[in-house]
């Protein structure tokens, strides 16, 4: 069976879905564990787009990268 357009990308977002849920799974508690340690920025720009997803029914709720990275990355920037 060929996939077109949207029920190809549906398809391959549930397979990358499936793989990284198996992938988290087994690593996942090391690997952000890890990424917080030593790579901060990184972790927080993950935390970001996780908060997003998991907020998307609310945007409005939901804190960017940026605005995490004003208020706890880099506060002495900040502006209040």
């Amino acid at each position: 069976m060929r996939y077109t357009g949207r029920k190809a990308r549906d398809r391959l977002n549930n397979v990358l879905a499936n793989q990284f849920i198996a992938d988290f799974s087994a690593h996942g508690g090391e690997i952000v564990a890890k990424l917080r340690k030593e790579k901060p920025v990184d972790y927080m720009k993950m935390m970001s787009a996780v908060l997003q997803q998991i907020g998307a029914d609310e945007p409005a709720q939901t804190p960017t990268y940026n605005v995490i990275e004003r208020r706890v990355i880099r506060p002495e920037n900040s502006d209040g």
